[in-house]
């Protein structure tokens, strides 16, 4: 042992001046456990150490009050140098694992809360290397778990220490994991029940609410003003007793929710709920008088403000709130502070904000919630109470009054009211989660069973997720066969194919305005058309095949005994001799739709038969492949769609034709029955020859006749106007006459139905 202090003090005396880093700590802790090891036995080495250290913290935590008198004191550096020596030495293997745990709690233990936020502010910058390897329920979980909630006990839930509160709490959450069970309140029990004023129970003292005032004394130097009336008089002994009577009433009435808000499970005696409601109700009519008085000394005060008539007596006093924190309410169940507790705008919302957490947890008993309960294993649901649905409505309607009471109460009413809201939609998730008894969070990776073939035999066998889509994933590496539409999609390729070949084909109206905008609806009717024949062809050809196959697995019959080549041969003979006889006897016709001739006479007498020769046996002869099968095109059937297209065709045709027969009337001639598209063409040979002359003027036709063109035929006036406006029928002359016989053929007089019709 005196080895082990030996080399303790010497480290310690070794050690530099705070801060220390890690490395340096890390060296003389190795150091000096390197030199005892040969000098100690290896059974009791932990133990020797442990006893040292804790001597040592224990020693210091001693000094603590008359170390803290001293303004220049370096207790909390002593003290944490000390618990790094402790922490390194159990990273070296020189302690147990859970021996730090144990000096915190020992330490935690004795000193007071300013020292002990100290060591916990030790405990947070450690929190890696202190949970490095810690298992939750195990070991030194259990001991940093028992460690802190002994020091939460210790803190107040008010006051100075509330921080302190959130700060463990904080690291507890971090620490553990979320779903730790003795975090999590799994049996449901409730806190503290209330044992204040405004319950039914026997109290040794009774508050005398005496608010009568004693006259003073006269004096000399008294100011004289009007007599008061008699205090001791029956109407206002009366009315101050009945003002007493309603204050007392009241402050048992705000009181007694207390005890529903700790403790829910009072619904369940019969009355309980009724008289919360009336209590509620009244409660909160006062609440709400207070607010609108609040409300208008807060207006009387901005009234008041610089561009006020009003004369100052005393200068305004301005207090900036919008940086300080939210005031934790510390109820002081006096009864001369209700009034101005109730006056408090903080003291109001921490009331509001009870009894909105009471009011949504009463929505879970419903008819409704009570359904989607998965177990009823939690004791918080195992109560025998069903909310009605009058006081369900109640209960929704006082949430929206609470709500928008928060909402009014200054300052910053209306944040404060909608940052409640969210916690409280919030918390209606872990209240199911809790409800469901807590199901862990984190789920088991992936797996899919499948079987693997082991030494000859299939096993079953879990595979990850990577295994198991091995052979999908290697498809997907694969180069991708070739998209069978051409422009990325069935309906794109549709329209290209139609004719489409820009947005505005699609947005913009169709405005024909020259015979080649018809011609290119015709088209697209024409490519409609295209594209509904092969559809039709694909069907009849799938269908056609399907029933090739049904006929020829029809036809397959079953197999016969094999015939011999002299058998085939006398059957041919057997069945072709009737019908050689039929032949010699019968004539034949001169037509088949004729009768046979009649036989004259009498039939001659039969002649012998000879002798029938021997049967010779004939060569087998190979058999000749069939010839291949050629499918017929299938024929369509009648298609409305297509009939539909065709008359648009028509339709189309006839309103190029209509458009033209005032402008290119000329080219009637030569366009057969109304052939658009040879129009069109014509037109277009016209546009290319008018702009070769617009280029070479010089180069002039000679001067024709009138009426007769280049080629010496017949000129047709250009429009109807011009046909009318001559004096008198067009009569050609002979040479004219002469030029008719030259005309193409796609010059012949129209039929009836023509617009143009060329007699002579």
């Amino acid at each position: 042992m005196q080895v082990i202090d030996a080399a303790l003090r010497k480290l310690l005396a070794s050690l530099p001046s705070p801060p220390l880093h890690r490395d340096t700590v890390d060296k003389l802790v190795s150091v000096a456990v390197t030199e005892v090891e040969p000098k100690t036995s290896s059974e009791n080495r932990k133990t020797l150490w442990e006893y040292a250290l804790r001597n040592e913290v224990l020693t210091l935590a001693a000094t603590e009050g008359q170390a803290l008198k001293d303004p220049s004191t370096r207790y909390y550096d002593a003290l944490k140098l000390r618990l790094d020596l402790v922490l390194t030495f159990t990273e070296k293997d020189a302690c147990e694992q859970i021996f730090p745990f144990n000096i915190l709690y020992d330490l935690l233990e004795t000193q007071t809360i300013v020292s002990c936020s100290h060591v916990f502010s030790w405990i947070e910058s450690r929190a890696d290397r202190l949970t490095e390897g810690m298992v939750p329920q195990k070991g030194k979980a259990l001991v940093l778990l028992r460690t802190l909630n002994d020091l939460l006990r210790r803190l107040s839930k008010m006051g100075s220490s509330t921080l302190f509160c959130g700060r463990i709490l904080t690291f507890l959450s971090q620490v553990f994991p979320l779903g730790e069970r003795s975090g999590v309140n799994l049996r449901g029990e409730y806190g503290p029940v209330w044992d204040g004023p405004g319950i039914d129970k026997v109290e040794t003292e009774e508050v005398a609410m005496d608010t009568t005032e004693k006259p003073a004394a006269p004096s000399g130097d008294a100011m004289q003003v009007d007599p008061k009336p008699d205090a001791d008089s029956p109407a206002t002994s009366r009315a101050t007793d009945k003002k007493r009577e309603e204050k007392e009433e009241f402050y048992k009435v705000f009181w007694s929710l207390q005890l529903p808000f700790s403790k829910p499970s009072v619904f369940t005696e019969p009355k309980t709920f009724v008289t919360f409601k009336d209590s509620v109700n009244r409660v909160l009519s006062v609440v709400k008088e207070a607010t609108a008085k609040e409300r208008a000394l807060m207006g009387s005060k901005v009234s008041s403000g610089p561009g006020s008539l009003k004369r100052r007596r005393e200068p305004e006093v301005t207090v900036d709130t919008s940086n300080q924190g939210y005031f934790v309410a510390k109820y002081l169940t006096s009864p001369f502070l209700l009034e101005l507790e109730i006056a408090d705008g903080s003291f109001r919302r921490q009331f509001l904000l009870q009894l909105l957490i009471l009011l949504h947890h009463l929505l879970t008993f419903t008819k409704t919630a009570k359904a989607t309960w998965s177990t009823p294993r939690n004791r918080s649901l195992q109560l025998d109470f069903t909310l009605g649905g009058d006081d369900e409505k109640w209960v929704s309607e006082t949430i929206q009054k609470t709500s928008e009471e928060l909402r009014q109460t200054m300052p910053n009413g209306r944040a404060f009211a909608e940052t409640v809201h969210v916690i409280l939609e919030r918390e209606k998730n872990w209240v199911r989660w809790k409800n469901e008894l807590c199901a862990p969070f984190d789920k088991a990776p992936w797996a899919l069973e499948v079987e693997v073939e082991e030494d000859g035999r299939f096993v079953k066998k879990r595979v990850g997720l990577e295994e198991a889509t091995a052979e999908l994933r290697s498809k997907w590496r694969k180069e991708p066969e070739q998209w069978k539409y051409t422009h990325g999609s069935a309906a794109l390729t549709e329209i290209w194919e139609m004719g489409y070949r820009d947005l505005s084909d699609l947005q913009m109206p169709f405005r024909p305005g020259d015979v080649q905008d018809w011609v290119k609806k015709i088209k697209l009717e024409d490519a409609k058309i295209g594209m509904r024949k092969k559809t039709l062809t694909k069907a009849a050809e799938r269908i056609a095949q399907a029933r090739a196959k049904a006929a020829a697995s029809a036809a397959v019959s079953p197999a016969t005994a094999p015939s011999t080549p002299l058998q085939d041969a006398a059957s041919v003979i057997s069945s072709s001799a009737p019908r050689l006889a039929s032949s010699a006897t019968a004539p034949t016709p001169l037509h088949p739709s004729l009768p046979a001739k009649p036989v004259s006479g009498l039939a001659p007498a039969p002649t012998p038969e000879p002798a029938p020769k021997p049967i010779i046996a004939p060569t087998p002869i190979p058999a000749v492949p069939p010839p291949p099968v050629i499918t017929p095109e299938p024929i369509l059937p009648p298609d409305g769609q297509i009939m539909a297209l065709e008359e648009n065709k028509q339709r189309f045709a006839w309103l190029a034709l209509r458009l033209a027969r005032d402008k290119h009337l000329r080219h009637f001639g030569n366009i057969g029955t109304g052939d658009v598209l040879r129009l069109a063409q014509e037109i277009e040979a016209e546009r290319e020859k008018a702009a070769q002359e617009a280029a070479n003027p010089t180069a002039t036709d000679k001067e024709e006749p009138m009426g007769l063109s280049h080629n010496n035929s017949v000129i047709i006036p250009e429009s109807r106007s011009d046909l009318a406006g001559q004096e008198a029928p067009f009569e050609p002359s002979a040479p004219a006459e002469k030029a008719d016989t030259s005309l193409s053929a796609d010059a012949k007089p129209q039929d009836a139905e023509g617009d143009v019709n060329m007699e002579r």
